[in-house]
């Protein structure tokens, strides 16, 4: 598999144990804000990518297998627990987010538009 193009990423917190949730395979999905692709194209189904730990150590080659483009209101219980985070309930991927991205975009609501992406490791590299 050539990777020479596959660009590196990362969560925006906690990010060793998201990294561990992936490789666990309870965490299949992560949540960024619309307004953050000013600069770089938006992801696409069938995108790779090379996740890493903290450290830039790389943890796994990601598949993007879904991209769901929606407000943030319309993130249902399922598409939550693919998150993996906490105890997988809506309430908590909600109340997480919320705080997070409400900490870098004060005017973050329910309205907000988000992209929700699915994802699937495709070989694990540490």
């Amino acid at each position: 598999m050539d990777l020479t193009n596959v660009k590196t990423w990362n969560f925006g917190i906690d990010n060793d144990n998201l990294v561990r949730l992936v490789l666990s395979g309870d965490k299949r999905a992560t949540t960024s804000l619309f307004n953050s692709y000013v600069d770089e194209p938006l992801p696409k189904i069938g995108d790779l990518g090379i996740l890493v730990y903290s450290d830039n150590k790389k943890a796994c080659i990601t598949k993007i297998t879904d991209v769901i483009i929606t407000e943030f209101k319309n993130i249902d219980s399922t598409l939550a627990k693919l998150e993996g985070e906490g105890d997988k309930s809506l309430e908590y991927y909600r109340k997480v987010h919320n705080d997070f991205f409400k900490e870098f975009f004060p005017d973050f609501n329910d309205d907000t538009l988000v992209v929700f992406e699915i994802f699937e490791v495709v070989e694990k590299l540490s």
